[in-house]
């Protein structure tokens, strides 16, 4: 029965239609022997950077040496280890003959498969395959794939939408020397800067853009950091998410932060205040960049702007 589902996807792969997934401005280079992993922020498009690489490789080979797997499919529920072998059995009851030429696996959100590592290393080291994999930055980071694969992959972090990607997305062409144009292009970069790049919600209007935004900051918040790093504390973590985000490329200090929670009658240590926002960096919700430059360094701390 496992063996019949994975049969259908990878049929159902085979003939879904690529050609209306947008361009984003992002090199993926493949390189022999070495599993290729991306990750990045939850809806940035890691699926769609794994649907351009497929529409990139049936170019140059047929769609049969293509296998591509969203394993957030419900259909797989619940995933086991020994399905991954079902998995690989499927494909080469499908096309045998395909066992002396390279497959190319595209494997989305690996995380959901127990032990994942285990069959990856496997797979690499038995058949004459390149593999490629994305995961949820909520139990997968770059730093856990390295230390998983010991050595075998290459990591590439994937980012919301550039202005340059944007401008694509929202159909806006920039024509140099063109009054015309100039305005337009400032016109859409006022919205960039308002909106962000989050691809999903380019053309979104006002109320939806903000709904949905506010849905992607609690995914953020409870599966990226409260559920993975068991936090108990969510006034805390919401307090400094939001503070944070309000003083976006503002001089922050974590020993400030900790006397206004501590005046607020919170029993909190300093440590978990820079826990808490190393958590964040951790699920690409935000970026510090040290001051120690400034002369507004005191008593040791050094103050970071959050980008």
């Amino acid at each position: 029965m496992r063996k019949d589902i994975f049969k259908l996807l990878v049929r159902q792969f085979m003939e879904k239609d690529l050609s209306q997934v947008k361009e984003r401005d992002f090199s993926l280079p493949l390189a022999p022997d070495k599993v290729i992993s991306i990750v990045g922020m939850r809806r940035t498009g890691k699926t769609c950077l794994l649907y351009l690489l497929a529409r990139q490789l049936r170019e140059s080979i047929p769609r049969e040496n293509i296998v591509y797997v969203n394993f957030e499919d419900d259909r797989l529920f619940p995933l086991e280890l020994g399905d991954m072998d079902h998995l690989v059995q499927a494909y080469y009851e499908l096309f045998p003959h395909k066992r002396e030429e390279q497959v190319h696996f595209l494997f989305d959100e690996i995380q959901n498969v127990p032990h994942w590592e285990t069959f990856i290393r496997r797979l690499q080291d038995t058949e004459n395959c390149q593999i490629c994999i994305t995961g949820s930055s909520s139990r997968l980071l770059g730093k856990e794939i390295a230390t998983a694969l010991r050595g075998r992959t290459l990591t590439y972090e994937l980012f919301p939408l550039s202005f340059s990607e944007f401008l694509t997305f929202k159909g806006v062409e920039y024509v140099p020397y063109s009054p015309r144009s100039e305005s337009e292009v400032k016109h859409v970069f006022a919205e960039y800067v308002e909106r962000g790049g989050f691809p999903e919600v380019v053309n979104y209007e006002e109320d939806l853009l903000f709904r949905t935004l506010k849905e992607y900051l609690d995914m953020i918040i409870y599966k990226d950091i409260v559920e993975r790093y068991k936090v108990t504390n969510l006034f805390v973590i919401r307090y400094l998410m939001h503070y944070l985000i309000r003083n976006m490329a503002n001089l922050v200090s974590p020993g400030k932060l900790f006397n206004d929670l501590k005046s607020q009658g919170l029993k909190i240590s300093k440590n978990t205040v820079y826990n808490y926002i190393s958590f964040m960096e951790e699920a690409f919700a935000l970026f510090l960049s040290l001051c120690g430059h400034l002369p507004c360094v005191r008593s040791g701390e050094t103050p970071k702007k959050s980008m």
